[in-house]
């Protein structure tokens, strides 16, 4: 099989869920805001924003493969740690943290998502809005809740921060991270092509795919959507087959073991 190809074919299937599931919705209309012209959702709520998150997920792996072709394995990496974050936040705004309501941070994070870059976009320069953004541990949290049956919660949040802290260094530029573009002397600043760095990025995004298929599963079924979840799930059932990706241990034995090493 060709992963890279099999790759893109799988995103390709994305590409059609996330086009069925905007037929299904309310569109966008073409407004005015503040003297210039944008396409914007009337109806602004976390089932849109669960589906919007997902939209960027689709687009994100989309360049990760035409970067795939090129070797530009430290972009990729940097895409992948947005991506992680896109399904992170997707897992936050699937159920109610506070009881049967949505709680403080919820509400925050809705508000600022939501929020218009510029208050006053005609002119940038005399816009005044800030963005209180909800810190990442409370969005890690939120997913250790919802994981408890599987995995103990503050292993679940660890785990996610680790993940965080490792792509972050790609994102901001770490001394680690870009000694990975070197050799004995001369850095590789056209791509990684030839390198065992483009064999190990294919690897990974193997799990990007895998993780963007299972939240689209949830991403469909937050919008009401039974049609289009019963066929991500068929996706995501095929991926593992194809892949072989699906660890036939649980979430809390893989981390009992990595504790151990």
């Amino acid at each position: 099989m060709n992963i890279d190809s099999y790759l893109e074919n799988a995103i390709s299937d994305l590409e059609v869920l996330y086009h069925e599931m905007a037929d299904q919705i309310d569109p966008p209309v073409f407004i005015n805001i503040k003297g210039l012209w944008a396409w914007r959702y009337q109806k602004l709520t976390e089932s849109l924003a669960c589906f919007l998150k997902g939209v960027k997920i689709v687009s994100s792996l989309n360049a990760c493969i035409v970067l795939l072709q090129a070797g530009c394995v430290q972009e990729i990496y940097a895409l992948c740690r947005m991506i992680n974050d896109y399904i992170d936040e997707i897992f936050f705004l699937l159920i109610p943290q506070d009881g049967e309501k949505f709680s403080k941070e919820q509400l925050q994070f809705l508000s600022d998502f939501f929020q218009e870059e510029f208050d006053e976009p005609a002119n940038p320069l005399k816009s005044i809005q800030k963005r209180n953004n909800v810190p990442v541990q409370k969005i890690h949290a939120t997913f250790g809740k919802i994981a408890k049956s599987e995995i103990n919660p503050s292993d679940a949040q660890e785990m996610l921060r680790t993940i965080h802290k490792a792509y972050s260094g790609y994102v901001h530029g770490a001394y680690p991270h870009i000694m990975e573009m070197f050799g004995k002397k001369q850095p590789c600043l056209k791509g990684m092509l030839g390198t065992p760095r483009v064999d190990e990025c294919r690897e990974q995004l193997i799990g990007f795919v895998y993780k963007a298929l299972i939240v689209s599963v949830f991403v469909a079924r937050k919008l009401g959507l039974s049609g289009i979840e019963n066929k991500a799930r068929k996706l995501l059932e095929k991926f593992e087959t194809d892949t072989d990706c699906k660890s036939v241990k649980s979430a809390k034995e893989i981390l009992i073991k990595m504790k151990k090493n």
